[in-house]
């Protein structure tokens, strides 16, 4: 065993992949036969049997076979060895057993992630790190254990990548606490998963985990280098890819202890909503939200992170009870503006809420998105057919940005409308060059078959339920 490891070591440190002796000869009968018997990878419940296995740590195949199916599901783009899940699956058995034979034998060594920059709303990127299919096969494998152990320990205010959570959770809890509470701190963690400190996190990640093969491996894709599009790589001494398929519940582990249990023993009588490195806090009065600010600073720069500078205030949740005059009357928090807003109560009387709804932001981004479908151009499609492919995107916005006050989700109802109408002034020719004649033509389709389109139905909808205006 030790002369296997010393293998592996110099193997690593030449940078090369991994692999153990007793893989030697399972590699040598896939090239005489190109094909893993039915008792390996290719049977889902291999593994599950009671024997004994001459391997340093007991993974069941099982469990590589569930983590592929996962990985398959969730599609993904190609690492830095270009091989997409389609071109993985050609050798599918053989891939999969390397990979369980490796990880078995403690000789696995992830490879390096392919970074990519992604341009932010507000300009600037953002770091990508994209992993191997392979190696995000690996990574779920682990997932697939921590997970069940770690989320139920999670504090029920974070609700960023968690089985059964979600953000328009957070956005509802959040609502409710700006009713309860005058003052709000709005804060963001700056390059959160760049500057998660990996001693403080493996740490955290001993104290709960238990089998030396899951720590052996957070430790290898923590170290594991960038490899950028010129082909050079970066050594990391910190920060956990974001991208990898662990980072998501590595990043809650770390924000648990770093924050969310902080909050919890220093300030019980400040409820927060914390979806990964966004964050809110609810205070009484100004002085403790100043106060907050100051300490959560501090605790994070403790923890060798930082509150983002331009992220981050103290909001005043002005509304009809709440009429004094202060600089930052709103914020936004996943998407959603809240601000004061013109809602209607039970007896039909009109006044002034703190209400989320769809961001500016986000509101541009689905405009910018509906002008790239170049709709006027479609004329040989059918209304119908635009319909079909469209809506499960248009209904995908309105389930999310729609859940809460929808009235400021008309914008984009008007804007995606104005381009059905050019569409029907182009394939129509009794409505071309008369734009009112396109306008009452729409009008007539939406009476006529109001859930013919998503946004058509919802507002439909709307306008028989809805409270605020």
């Amino acid at each position: 065993m030790a002369e296997t490891m010393r293998k592996n070591t110099e193997v690593e440190a030449r940078g090369g992949a991994a692999h153990s002796s007793d893989e030697s000869s399972v590699m040598e009968g896939e090239r005489r036969s190109g094909v893993i018997q039915s008792d390996e990878i290719a049977n889902p419940q291999a593994g599950r049997s009671g024997g004994h296995s001459t391997k340093p740590y007991v993974i069941a195949k099982r469990a590589v076979w569930d983590a592929y199916e996962r990985v398959k599901a969730n599609r993904g783009t190609a690492g830095i060895d270009d091989e997409t899940i389609a071109m993985f699956e050609q050798n599918l058995s053989r891939n999969l057993y390397k990979l369980w034979n490796r990880m078995s034998s403690g000789s696995y060594f992830p490879p390096p992630v392919r970074q990519v920059e992604i341009p932010k709303a507000k300009g600037g990127t953002r770091k990508l790190g994209i992993p191997t299919v392979a190696d995000r096969i690996a990574q779920t494998v682990v997932k697939q254990v921590i997970e069940p152990r770690l989320d139920p320990m999670f504090h029920p205010d974070s609700f960023g990548y968690r089985p059964g959570r979600s953000a328009k959770q957070a956005i509802a809890v959040t609502r409710k606490r700006c009713w309860r509470y005058d003052w709000v701190v709005e804060f963001d963690i700056k390059a959160a998963f760049d500057q998660i400190d990996h001693g403080l996190l493996m740490k955290a990640v001993r104290s709960h985990i238990k089998e030396s093969w899951i720590v052996l491996y957070i430790e290898r894709w923590l170290k594991a280098p960038f490899e950028t599009a010129d082909g050079s790589r970066e050594a990391r001494e910190r920060g956990t890819p974001q991208g990898g398929v662990v980072s998501p519940i590595l990043m809650n582990l770390f924000l648990h202890y770093a924050f969310d249990l902080w909050m919890k023993r220093n300030y019980p009588n400040c409820p927060f909503a914390r979806y990964a490195d966004d964050a809110v806090v609810h205070c009484g009065h100004k002085r403790q939200a100043e106060q907050l600010m100051r300490a959560i600073a501090e605790r994070l720069m403790e923890c060798g992170l930082t509150m983002h500078p331009e992220k981050s205030r103290i909001v005043y949740c002005q509304d009809s009870n709440r009429t004094e005059l202060y600089p930052h009357v709103q914020f936004t928090f996943l998407g959603f503006t809240f601000r004061p807003r013109k809602a209607i109560g039970k007896t039909d009387r009109v006044f002034t809420s703190f209400l989320p709804g769809v961001s500016a932001d986000a509101m541009k981004r689905m405009r910018h998105t509906v002008r790239g479908w170049l709709i006027p151009r479609q004329t040989p499609a059918t209304l119908a057919e635009l319909a079909e492919r469209y809506n499960p995107v248009l209904r995908g916005w309105w389930n999310y940005y729609g859940a809460f006050y929808q009235t400021a989700m008309r914008q984009l109802a008007r804007h995606f409308d104005r381009k059905l109408e050019r569409w029907a002034r182009r394939k129509y020719k009794t409505l071309s060059r008369h734009k009112r004649r396109s306008v009452e033509w729409l009008a007539k389709r939406r009476e006529s078959d109001p859930e013919l389109f998503a946004h058509w139905s919802a507002l439909r909808e709307q306008g028989r339920t809805t409270r605020a205006v």
